[in-house]
């Protein structure tokens, strides 16, 4: 073994000493890291690290503005909503809403004439409507109730 001489303060000889100890330690799972690091720069992910490090604090800013941040506590109250729906209910309304909706679009778009009070009435005894308006009179007695039981 070979001694090395050098000329520093024996405060920072310790210092080394005791680097080169931890080092010695160590030596297994620094060689996975410095393998690790080989790898991630061989694929480019090491590149994308940097440069999203770099521009973290342009990010960060963006994201710290107050649009954004309303944005986010929106976003954080939907999925609250959202999660508090059964999954089987939700699960059926994800499979059926779109293509309600697309019907819907057709039929705003679709040109027509002014309906007459009879077509009305017709529309209004039909069982969708009458499920809707139903849907729609316990979603406000639900609301409205704040927890109270429903008559």
């Amino acid at each position: 073994m070979m001694a090395l001489t050098l000329n520093i303060p024996e405060e920072k000889a310790e210092k080394i000493i005791r680097l080169l100890d931890m080092l010695a330690d160590n030596s297994d799972a620094i060689e996975s890291l410095l393998r690790t690091l080989s790898r991630l720069k061989e694929s480019g992910i090491l590149a994308a690290l940097e440069g999203l490090a770099e521009g973290f604090d342009e990010g960060f800013n963006y994201m710290a503005r107050a649009e954004m941040m309303a944005a986010i506590g929106n976003l954080m109250m939907l999925l609250y909503m959202l999660s508090r729906i059964d999954q089987p209910v939700l699960f059926e309304l994800a499979e059926k809403l779109p293509k309600g909706l697309n019907v819907m679009y057709e039929e705003i778009k679709a040109q027509r004439k002014k309906a007459s009070i009879l077509e009305l009435l017709a529309l209004m005894k039909s069982p969708e409507v009458y499920a809707l308006i139903s849907a729609m009179r316990s979603m406000l007695r639900s609301i409205s109730s704040n927890g109270k039981k429903q008559r």
